[in-house]
């Protein structure tokens, strides 16, 4: 897995149903469910949604790129 070199952040909620990525016993599916938070990542103007995979009580930030996985090391801060 690799870590993605974040240069741009923002709040662009997700207004969808976030139980349809949801499994029976309330942790996330593998392909993660949808966060509030965009990034751009460097070497594109485009905003990636940022998911989350839960598993216990430990979350993976990632966002998909050309069917690759990028971890999200840090989306907080004061600009966010």
């Amino acid at each position: 897995m690799q870590y993605a070199d974040v240069t741009g952040k923002k709040i662009d909620p997700h207004y969808g149903d976030t139980r349809h990525y949801m499994t029976n016993g309330g942790y996330t599916k593998k392909s993660g469910v949808p966060t509030k938070y965009k990034v751009q990542i460097e070497g594109s103007k485009r905003w990636y949604r940022v998911y989350s995979y839960c598993v216990s009580n430990s979350a993976t930030l990632f966002i998909k790129k050309k069917g690759d996985f990028l971890i999200v090391r840090d989306i907080g801060g004061n600009n966010v």
